[in-house]
Order: C-alpha cells, then structure tokens, then sequence
C-alpha cells in the first residue's frame, strides 16, 4: 500500500542534494535509509551514553579514593612533622 507524504519544495530540494540521493533512489528508499541511519545513531549514542554514566561513576568513586589517601596522607605527615618538631625540642639531632 502506497501512501502519499506531502513535503515542501525545500524539503524535496534538501533531500535531493544529499549524497543519499542516486540516480534511480526513490523517495521511499531514501526516507529508509535516513531512518536506517537514525535508527543507528540512536543506538550508537545510546550505548557511548552509558558506558560514559559507567565510566563517570567509576571516576567519582576512585576520586573519593583518592581523597581519602591524601587526607591520610597529609595527617601522616602532619604527625611526623610534629614528631621532629619535639624531637629537635628535645635536643635531638636530625
């Protein structure tokens, strides 16, 4: 079953210019294949999506990480410094 679309002649010339349009292309072949394309991309984008939602919460959680070994780390040092601050006090060398 046929069905008529009715498009402007702008929308006819933009279709015609794309390098879809062949020589011998209908009209329907070339809707089929736009549609062929999106469908593609939607799924291409889809999937680049969620791997980039995955990748974002494996980045904050090893963010978090992070931040906790240089908070221990800065109250590590922090006690060392002390530590040698007595020391000296103390008449210790170093």
């Amino acid at each position: 079953m046929d069905t008529t679309i009715k498009v402007q002649e702008e929308t006819k010339k933009r279709l015609l210019s794309l390098d879809l349009s062949e020589k011998g292309k209908t009209f329907d072949m070339i809707v089929n294949e736009l549609i062929t394309s999106y469908q593609k991309t939607s799924k291409e984008y889809k999937e680049d999506y969620k791997k980039w939602k995955e990748d974002m919460k494996e980045y904050e959680t090893k963010k978090k990480e992070h931040a906790k070994l240089v908070d221990n780390y800065n109250k590590e040092k922090a006690m060392w410094d002390r530590l040698l601050k007595w020391a000296k006090s103390q008449g210790f060398k170093g």
